[in-house]
């Protein structure tokens, strides 16, 4: 296929110039993410229905009209599968791309895997079986190779296609508004940056912990998120995960019980006295012990029956079960039970879902209160 190699500003500049004022945009990235915090940007595809393009940013420093276009309403950006994507332009560009669709979200609304990949979709819907070889490229080496270059253009150049085919057929089913809502959803998500003061939550055996353990784990936790965020580093490449609540738990207060708690030694190298500063600070208030929601007293009872309505619901209207109800979304419905309007009203009665659940949620809201 013909595409359009852009290397310097004045390329970039022309191309978004030259596009039309409305219509719609087939959107994809390369980029590497191995041992890094953010992901590197390798590759930009563009496809408009009549010129594809790639955009190399290597030599690229003037992004202005490229970011005017991500940002305008009047252009529909299609992606597919595109949270990565999103991470991004988040940060390369500081932005998300406005009037978005993707097309896994939009496949899922026909009773496609939730996570459906673009190849097989390719292949279903327009009979085109994509050459996957690249799928591992190093997308940062230079010069890219011919065969990297026809790869990335099949990206955008089929995606078009395919979401003219998807969304027709998903508006014939009465589903668009829904998944348009679900793509918003996923995008409000993306923005949801995690604070360092709250990322010992995300630490898997957390709920473990009690009493100035758990402060201990909080401190460490954040200090690591800032150390590979400053540093651009993938966290668990900073201090393993597994280490972190470790050292939370048994306080270890030298260098060699570091050592003899498992720590490598290039974390001790590198972090030892930072690590040994951080536990000996005195902790000023405890906090509370993490109460895990699947522990809450009704939860296997409310879920279980959650995932019966799911079922019932989907042969009623024909959507999976697995796009009606996810583990977040009952997570989510059993907190609200649990804390009431504190918290944030569910997907399950405040989305698209709220009508198909309405009913066969009236006996489980009535624990709300109880």
């Amino acid at each position: 296929m013909n595409y359009q190699l852009i290397t310097h500003n004045k390329q970039l500049a022309a191309i978004c110039q030259a596009l039309p004022q409305n219509g719609v945009l087939a959107l994809d990235t390369e980029f590497m993410r191995t041992r890094t915090y953010y992901p590197k940007l390798g590759l930009i595809q563009l496809y408009t229905g009549d010129n594809l393009v790639l955009i190399d940013p290597t030599h690229i420093t003037d992004w202005y009209d490229f970011c005017q276009i991500l940002n305008a309403t009047n252009h529909t950006k299609y992606f597919h599968a595109c949270s990565e994507d999103i991470d991004v332009f988040m940060h390369h560009f500081k932005l998300i791309p406005a009037a978005l669709l993707d097309s896994q979200i939009l496949a899922a609304f026909l009773d496609n895997p939730v996570s459906s990949g673009y190849a097989g979709l390719v292949s279903k819907y327009l009979d085109t079986t994509l050459d996957k070889s690249e799928t591992r490229t190093d997308w940062l080496a230079r010069p890219l190779t011919e065969k990297q270059c026809q790869y990335a253009a099949a990206d955008v150049y089929y995606l078009l296609p395919l979401m003219n085919k998807l969304i027709d057929l998903v508006k014939t089913k009465g589903w668009f508004a829904a998944a348009q809502e679900e793509c918003q959803t996923l995008v409000a998500k993306k923005q949801e940056i995690m604070t360092p003061d709250l990322a010992y939550l995300n630490i898997k055996k957390a709920w473990q912990l009690k009493g100035t353990q758990l402060n201990l784990l909080q401190r460490l936790a954040a200090w690591r998120l800032e150390y590979a965020r400053s540093h651009d580093m993938a966290i668990n490449f900073v201090i393993n995960e597994e280490h972190i609540w470790k050292l939370a738990r048994y306080h270890p207060s030298s260098l060699a019980e570091l050592q003899a708690l498992g720590l490598h030694g290039k974390e001790v190298r590198l972090y030892g006295s930072t690590l040994l500063n951080l536990l000996s600070q005195p902790v000023q208030q405890v906090l509370p012990k993490i109460e895990r929601i699947t522990d809450y007293p009704k939860y296997k009872k409310i879920a279980e029956q959650l995932k019966q309505m799911a079922e019932q619901i989907s042969q009623e209207t024909g959507l999976s079960a697995e796009l009606l109800l996810s583990r977040r979304h009952i997570n989510h419905y059993v907190e609200w039970l649990k804390c009431g309007d504190s918290i944030a009203p569910p997907e399950l009665i405040a989305g698209w879902r709220a009508p198909l659940f309405k009913d066969h949620l009236s006996y489980l809201s009535s624990l709300k209160a109880n």
